[in-house]
């Protein structure tokens, strides 16, 4: 890439060492106005990597947006002159589901979608539904950037719990293992949540390319839980190493030790018993947790209560493994049936 290199996304423009902010268009509602979402380029002096960012691909999870934003914002562009290589930040993907309602806080799917939608996934479809059509502009944004690591960040309103990189299984000491671990700046605070190679071949899933590096930065929180509810500062901070790690801004990377791998498996195995992962209640009313994040748990322990109006148990919520408490349900003090998981499980696999 030669250093008179300038990158163009939609309105947003920036050349070497400059930064750059507009819109790339990606649909319209049904008076004609454009569905805009918004674009940030950081253009470092120096050529090096490309580094692709993209935030609330679902509607309602907020904290990497905000942590990538003050990154960008407020970090990075003092920092242009000595940068190597481009940032192509993408804040709100889903900017309909992010805008949710006029007294604020948004929806986790797109309403414009007559069945809510779902999250734009590559490489979508430019004749589907709408979430279709999004994930094919999104793709295309991609395509063109052609990204040498990509960062996406996730988190979750209605749990909190202790942050977790979600990535496949990798070598020690390969270059997708040494880039996911880059974004743990605090072990205590984050995990690596990582599904095995056998079950992305059971997916069909090719093995993981050369390039891009791919990591899910999940910052599950709320008033007193690990995560980081309204807070971005720990998926900040996140980025920020993954930068140093590939070199493209000045400092020293955190190599963090004692690093805990975990096993997330949801659904149900052979035999009808169900793995790790998502626990739904079969009843409605006041949910109460028993357990604290981090906490083990054993297979066939009382996690949980949920009660009725009178005070009686309606339900003991049970452990179906022996692992422990990754996150627990915090958006309102009552649940439904199987309207969303109570607990997230996982097993320790290894730690290094």
């Amino acid at each position: 890439m030669s250093d008179d290199r300038i990158l163009e996304f939609g309105s947003a423009k920036a050349g070497p060492g400059e930064k750059g902010t507009g819109f790339v268009k990606v649909g319209e509602l049904s008076d004609g106005s454009p569905v805009n979402m918004p674009v940030i380029i950081l253009n470092g002096k120096n050529p090096g990597p490309k580094l692709l960012i993209v935030a609330l691909e679902d509607g309602d999870e907020y904290p990497g947006a905000l942590g990538g934003l003050d990154a960008c914002n407020n970090v990075l562009p003092d920092m242009l002159d000595k940068m190597n290589g481009s940032v192509l930040f993408l804040p709100a993907v889903m900017i309909d589901s992010f805008r949710g309602n006029p007294y604020g806080g948004g929806t986790r799917n797109s309403a414009l979608d007559i069945d809510q939608g779902a999250r734009p996934r590559s490489p979508g479809n430019p004749y589907g539904k709408y979430g279709q059509q999004l994930g094919y502009k999104v793709h295309q944004v991609e395509k063109e950037y052609d990204p040498d690591a990509i960062v996406k960040f996730h988190g979750c309103k209605q749990m909190y719990g202790i942050d977790v990189i979600w990535c496949w299984s990798a070598p020690p000491g390969s270059a997708h293992d040494n880039y996911w671990r880059s974004g743990i700046t605090d072990p205590d605070k984050m995990i690596i949540l990582g599904h095995s190679a056998e079950d992305r071949a059971r997916r069909g899933l090719p093995p993981l390319p050369d390039r891009p590096l791919t990591m899910n930065l999940e910052s599950n929180g709320g008033e007193g839980g690990i995560g980081n509810g309204f807070s971005g500062d720990s998926m900040r901070d996140s980025l920020l190493n993954v930068m140093r790690h590939l070199k493209m801004i000045p400092g020293e990377e955190i190599k963090s030790k004692n690093i805990r791998y975990v096993n997330y498996i949801g659904g149900v195995g052979p035999g009808g018993k169900m793995h790790s992962a998502g626990i739904q209640t079969t009843r409605g009313g006041f949910f109460t947790p028993l357990v604290d994040i981090m906490d083990p748990v054993k297979e066939g322990q009382t996690i949980g209560l949920v009660k009725n109006f009178f005070g009686e148990v309606v339900e003991e919520i049970k452990s179906p493994i022996d692992g422990f408490c990754k996150s627990y349900y915090c958006e309102a003090p009552h649940i439904g049936s199987g309207q969303w998981r109570v607990f997230a499980l996982a097993k320790v696999i290894e730690v290094r």
